[in-house]
């Protein structure tokens, strides 16, 4: 399937958040539908299909708790598990983008987001091969997904321990402490 016939809603708040995603991602041949709420992005994705799921976790001002975007998430992946959904997450942190991987989030982004790690990430969850589940994995436990994730980092960024941080949305010292914690 070429770019060019690819769709990705987005569904943040913040309209300049929105604009940038479109921006960066208008260049590679992707149609970006923004919308602000969930109620919004429910009505759309019972009108139209699309290749990929762009998700903020949190709507409203000083909110951080990602409950809203979590239960939108939950409630996707009962819907249609087939569509790919990758977490924006800017405040919420890593524990709650793990939660959302856990409840079927194929990946996420940390805002600010590098423009080519956004497109990277939009084309791999888009191409993967997926064997989606409409129910949520048994298995979530923070913890261990956390350690995963960080593996998972560390792999990708050759261990450089800056690149596997601003990955993961976190401060040098707090992925120190992280994988101290782990044990890795």
């Amino acid at each position: 399937m070429s770019a060019a016939l690819r769709t990705v809603l987005f569904l943040d708040d913040d309209p300049d958040i929105l604009a940038s995603a479109d921006l960066a991602l208008r260049r590679h041949g992707y149609t970006v539908t923004g919308l602000q709420s969930p109620e919004a992005a429910r009505e759309r994705l019972d009108a139209e299909r699309f290749d990929l799921i762009l998700l903020d976790l949190n709507y409203r001002r000083g909110d951080t708790s990602g409950e809203a975007g979590l239960a939108f998430l939950e409630e996707q992946m009962r819907r249609d598990a087939r569509t790919p959904v990758v977490v924006v997450t800017g405040h919420s942190g890593l524990n709650i983008a793990v939660q959302a991987m856990r409840l079927g989030a194929e990946d996420f982004v940390v805002k600010p987001w590098n423009n080519d790690r956004l497109v990277a990430t939009v084309e791999k969850a888009i191409d993967a091969p997926r064997q989606r589940v409409a129910a949520p994995p048994q298995d979530l436990n923070l913890e261990r997904s956390e350690r995963e994730m960080i593996k998972e980092a560390l792999s990708r960024h050759g261990f450089n321990i800056s690149a596997a941080a601003k990955d993961l949305g976190l401060t040098r010292a707090a992925l120190y402490r992280r994988m101290e914690k782990h044990g890795l």
